[in-house]
């Protein structure tokens, strides 16, 4: 028992090996230190927030997102004390004017669902940098085969893996990708707390 214990997998909802191959797998292809599986696509999207905001904080977030980001954003977070900007990033200067001292968040989508609106991930990458806060891009109707967030400043990459990466329509399931160990470890983190784990 004590060897298993030593490989990380005492209990499934922390870690389990099937799961952690494919997040393995997940963080090689866009480049990041680490990766997280979750049940659905939503739930890597509040994780990866709840990972990087609390209450009294504020997030720069795209007008064109998925349906389920937004409502959690209007009608679950900000109940909770944090503050939601909704402004058109295809213009990064609407990132850059939206910005407060308490921004700790800059959440994008590229090509937007449901419109395919764009956004120039180095430069919102770079302003929210410039605010000390993070930039979580959600890429999942790219896909890294066309874009790999992380190469281009973003520090967290969000994948429905409902869409593209199941193919079959056969099961749901979503991704938080981190640049850094760190990042990677408070999603993860996270995860293990809300329980919104990927079926192993």
């Amino acid at each position: 028992v004590e060897d298993y214990l030593k490989k990380g997998y005492s209990y499934s909802r922390t870690n389990n090996p099937t799961t952690k191959a494919l997040e393995m797998k997940l963080a090689e292809i866009e480049r990041g230190a680490g990766a997280s599986a979750f049940g659905t696509g939503m739930a890597a999207t509040t994780s990866a927030i709840c990972a990087t905001m609390k209450a009294g904080d504020h997030c720069v977030i795209t007008d064109c997102s998925y349906g389920g980001t937004n409502r959690s954003c209007r009608e679950f977070f900000t109940p909770l004390g944090m503050e939601f900007t909704f402004v058109d990033f295809s213009d990064p200067e609407n990132v850059r004017k939206a910005m407060k001292p308490n921004t700790k968040l800059v959440f994008s989508e590229t090509p937007a669902n449901p419109l395919l609106t764009l956004c120039d991930i180095e430069a919102v990458s770079a302003i929210a940098k410039e605010g000390g806060a993070k930039h979580v891009v959600d890429a999942t109707f790219a896909t890294p085969v066309i874009c790999r967030p992380l190469d281009h400043g973003a520090d967290m990459v969000i994948q429905s893996l409902t869409k593209y990466y199941e193919g079959h329509n056969m099961m749901v399931g979503g991704a938080v990708i981190s640049k850094d160990a760190e990042l990677a470890e408070k999603v993860k983190w996270v995860q293990n707390v809300h329980g919104n784990i990927l079926h192993p």
